[in-house]
């Protein structure tokens, strides 16, 4: 009889052992997943975090660039001093003004927003490349060749592209805002309309 009993108590504790042997191994494998995922969180944080520093000092460095090529083609102190100069020409001048100020402002508007989105886009793309490259050992999928690439659109943007983009927008300008006479007072809310009109055609 106590001999049973010795029997049934042995294989209660030892089924007790084995439970508790599993459960801690299954707590180990669950808390070496769960430490796992949290460094992948974290060093993925770390690396988006690093790629919107990148983003954001990149687009303040390229955006001044871009606004003085800006300024630099759409020049309004010229016609200034010609208006100075060249009382004769006044009404023509006035003309050029008229459309260059609204060149300027549109073009700065679209180049600004065109380079914050297509940079933000592609450093984004390549600093997704490089982290998965960091984390695998198969082979990098980006190389120095593509990543110049990619960035190569935006050198070219910040140069000839800015000169392409005023053009298209001085075009649709001046179906808009040719006929508007510089006598005539316009409201805030006719100049919004003026704008959404350049839109409208710089969209079709």
């Amino acid at each position: 009889r106590h001999r049973r009993k010795f029997i049934v108590t042995g294989a209660v504790v030892g089924s007790i052992y084995l439970l508790m042997s599993y459960a801690q191994k299954r707590l180990r494998e669950w808390q070496e997943r769960e430490a796992k995922k949290f460094f992948e969180m974290t060093r993925k944080k770390q690396h988006f975090e690093s790629t919107e520093r990148t983003c954001n000092q990149t687009i303040l460095s390229l955006s001044k660039i871009v606004s003085e090529s800006i300024l630099s083609v759409l020049n309004t102190e010229e016609i200034v001093q010609k208006l100075q100069d060249n009382p004769d020409m006044k009404l023509a001048l006035w003309e050029q003004m008229k459309i260059m100020i609204f060149t300027r402002i549109c073009v700065l508007v679209y180049a600004l927003t065109i380079l914050n989105v297509t940079l933000r886009v592609q450093l984004n793309i390549i600093g997704g490349y490089l982290y998965r490259d960091s984390v695998h050992e198969d082979g990098p999928m980006i190389d120095g060749d593509l990543q110049a690439k990619y960035l190569s659109l935006c050198h070219h943007f910040v140069g000839p592209g800015v000169e392409d983009l005023v053009k298209q927008i001085e075009k649709a300008v001046k179906r808009v805002v040719e006929p508007i006479s510089l006598k005539k007072k316009i409201t805030l809310q006719e100049v919004e309309q003026v704008f959404w009109s350049i839109q409208t055609i710089l969209c079709t």
